[in-house]
């Protein structure tokens, strides 16, 4: 039986930060306190950042929520 091993990251709640960005694509800085760049494609924001340590996500609007579907 394999052992559970739980993780010990932060949540971090980014609803305040991320309101301004519904329906882009953002880059986050590592310790996810700024957006570093934003944009429609994913691509575009991705070519713009120089960091590694970037954190990539599609913000969808507070209204919302999504469901993943089988593809």
């Amino acid at each position: 039986m394999e052992k559970l091993t739980l993780s010990k990251e932060k949540n971090y709640d980014l609803r305040e930060l991320l309101k301004p960005y519904a329906n882009k694509w953002v880059a986050l800085s590592r310790d996810r306190r700024r957006v570093i760049e934003k944009g429609d494609e994913l691509k575009e924001v991705a070519a713009r950042v120089k960091s590694k340590d970037a954190i990539f996500l599609k913000v969808f609007p507070a209204d919302s929520f999504y469901m993943p579907q089988n593809i």
